[in-house]
Order: structure tokens, then sequence, then C-alpha cells
């Protein structure tokens, strides 16, 4: 009888022997993208030599590994390292945060949208990307009259789609320093789109 009640107490004490593998970081309690073949999501993982060695849940994972450094993510997402093979990354996200002036067929649709578009957007420099007057009726350059009349106390700074032209109002040129009628050419030119979108940025 004695013989099976140190039957639990060597279950503990060989588990307590069985020795972790050494790992150099474990991050745990996140939600881990790991971008596999099924773009699984797990909550844990172990690093070593800046390699992953194991994902898993938390619980298997700290039992396995031990680490010196550990990272308690509280919940948060875990994403692999963005590699910007020339995708303007960053570009595309600032890109979310501003009007899209893709696929307007007209200078007014243009307004129209910049209108809804600041009705949720009320603060700060109202940005544009994406017009190309080639897909307009009239494919001469937009001027800026309108666009000063409607937002006449705001900013505004509406790039083209290929990033080489804008068309600012008023208060942007006023933001830049730009002032009379500058006559801007070739290397002028890029440098005050700098300063306008420095001023934005």
């Amino acid at each position: 009888m004695k013989s099976l009640l140190y039957i639990p107490l060597l279950v503990a004490l060989s588990s307590s022997c069985v020795k972790k593998e050494q790992a150099d970081l474990i991050v745990y309690n996140a939600v881990v993208y790991t971008v596999n073949n099924s773009f699984d999501t797990v909550e844990a993982f172990a690093v070593k030599n800046g390699k992953i060695l194991a994902t898993g849940s938390s619980k298997d994972i700290q039992a396995e590994y031990e680490a010196k450094d550990e990272i308690n993510a509280d919940g948060k997402s875990v994403y692999p390292g963005f590699i910007d093979a020339h995708a303007h990354f960053f570009g595309y996200g600032q890109s979310l945060q501003t009007a899209d002036l893709r696929d307007t067929k007209s200078w007014e649709e243009i307004l129209n949208r910049l209108k809804v578009f600041a009705e949720t957007h009320p603060d700060g420099w109202l940005i544009g990307n994406g017009w190309d007057q080639n897909d307009w009726d009239n494919k001469a350059f937009p001027t800026n009259e309108k666009l000063t009349q409607l937002f006449p106390n705001r900013p505004v700074l509406l790039n083209r789609i290929d990033g080489h032209a804008a068309v600012v109002n008023q208060k942007a040129f006023d933001a830049a320093g730009i002032k009379g009628k500058q006559t801007l050419v070739g290397g002028d030119m890029l440098t005050q789109k700098r300063k306008i979108n420095r001023r934005f940025n």
C-alpha cells in the first residue's frame, strides 16, 4: 500500500528532472501569425540564434523551453518581418489615411469626393492621391480656384497618380511659404513640392 503512495511522488520528481531546451527568447500570450501554408495563428514561440525553434500554445512552449528573456504579449498580435521589395509599403499604409481620387472622371468629381472625405477627416491637412486628367473628358490640368474656394482655411494637397504633379490650394501655398506669382521650373518645382509634403508629414 505504501508503494502506491510513492507513485505520485516519483512522477512529480521525474517530471521536475526533465531538462527544458534552452532558448534565447520566448514570446507567449500572443496572437502569432505564422504565415505557414495554412496561415495558422498560435499563442507562443521560442527563438534561438535569431531563428524560431517552435511555435504553439503558451503552455506547451513554456513547458518545453526556457529562456532568459520572456515577453508576455498581453494578447497583442505578432507578425513576421515585413520585407518591402520596392512595394512602397509605408506609402500604401499612409495612403489609407488619404482621399482616394483614383478613377475619377472629372475635376468636379474630385471636389465632391474631397467634401465627403473631409466630413470624416476634419482635422489637419486634406490629402488626396491618384487623380489622372487623362481619364477626364477635359484632359487639361486643373487649376486651384475652386479648391481654394471650397477649403479656404485648410491646406489641401492632391497628388497625381504618378506622384510627379500635384494641385494645392492657397492655404497650402501659404504653409509652404510660396508667395506671389513665382515661376517655378525644374528643380525649383521639386523643391517646393517637397516643402509642401514636409509640412504635411
